[in-house]
């Protein structure tokens, strides 16, 4: 795999060859299956490619083919960078058995699509957000110059709780005038199981089987 410039096919041009090590890294993060020195590393190349202006073809074709690339992109919601294959009528396709032939696994929250679901959902808290850092945080090696903490951004979890929140429809309140029930904390928690139903945190597996709002339900031997 080399880095190339952004906007070549790849062929010909200045190509930097990646150290077979960090190759290795590089595939073990992209499928999930990596360490987090794994990680690490992969963050690390791809957060320097995107502020050099580089791309990353990758090996798997014939040598003297156009290679399949990969460019550096930014998962705001994550707030950290990953590879998304660049695929076109024109670009070469990833052979069936490359590790980069298929999108990379990320830890993204799906909501499950039906026809009722609004094309564009409304962003809720979100909107609320700024927008997140170009560069990752990065640990300084001295603890005096750390100052990671100033102007943080909001943590995953919480964002993710806001989506489930805005989702479940919690976060909006019926004006005074309307005749409504008596608002009860049960009622708050049977919207977010019913909106956790709706909600997938791996393939066909929804939120709701490992959502609860009772440290009981956490700790029951129930199956």
């Amino acid at each position: 795999m080399w880095l190339i410039d952004r906007e070549t096919n790849g062929v010909g041009g200045r190509r930097i060859p990646l150290p077979h090590p960090l190759r290795e890294a590089l595939v073990r993060w992209y499928t999930g299956s990596g360490s987090r020195a794994d990680e690490d590393a992969g963050i690390t190349l791809v957060q320097n490619a995107r502020i050099g202006a580089k791309w990353i073809a990758c090996d798997c074709l014939a040598a003297g083919e156009p290679p399949p690339i990969l460019t550096p992109a930014f998962l705001s919601e994550a707030e950290t960078y990953y590879l998304r294959r660049l695929t076109s009528a024109k670009r070469p396709e990833h052979r069936e058995d490359c590790p980069f032939f298929r999108d990379q696994i990320t830890h993204r929250l799906s909501e499950i699509r039906t026809r009722e679901t609004p094309a564009n959902p409304p962003e809720g808290y979100f909107e609320v957000l700024r927008p997140a850092p170009e560069k990752l945080a990065q640990r300084p090696e001295d603890d005096a110059t750390d100052d990671r903490t100033r102007h943080a951004s909001v943590p995953r979890l919480a964002r993710l709780l806001w989506r489930l929140i805005d989702i479940a429809g919690t976060n909006r309140i019926p004006p005074l005038a309307d005749e409504v029930e008596p608002a009860s904390i049960k009622a708050e928690f049977d919207a977010l199981t019913r909106a956790a139903a709706k909600i997938e945190i791996a393939p066909s597996i929804e939120l709701s089987r490992a959502f609860w709002t009772h440290a009981d339900a956490l700790h029951s031997r129930r199956a």
